[in-house]
């Protein structure tokens, strides 16, 4: 069985312009965007987030 991978391993892993998807019923609304502006603030990257509706998923793109 494949280990999951953390939430913050995942951000870490991420180049620019990468996308990746995040179940808001796995991580809750406001955790997804907290690590994005505190991993971003710590690393000097910055991250966009959307809230996709139709999936309740969280996209969160690296843009810096």
């Amino acid at each position: 069985m494949a280990e999951k991978q953390s939430l913050r391993d995942r951000f870490r892993e991420m180049e620019i312009g990468d996308t990746i998807e995040v179940c808001v019923g796995c991580y809750g609304y406001t955790t997804v965007r907290t690590y994005a502006s505190e991993l971003g603030f710590m690393m000097g990257r910055r991250y966009s987030t959307h809230l996709d509706r139709a999936t309740r998923n969280f996209q969160i793109t690296r843009t810096l």
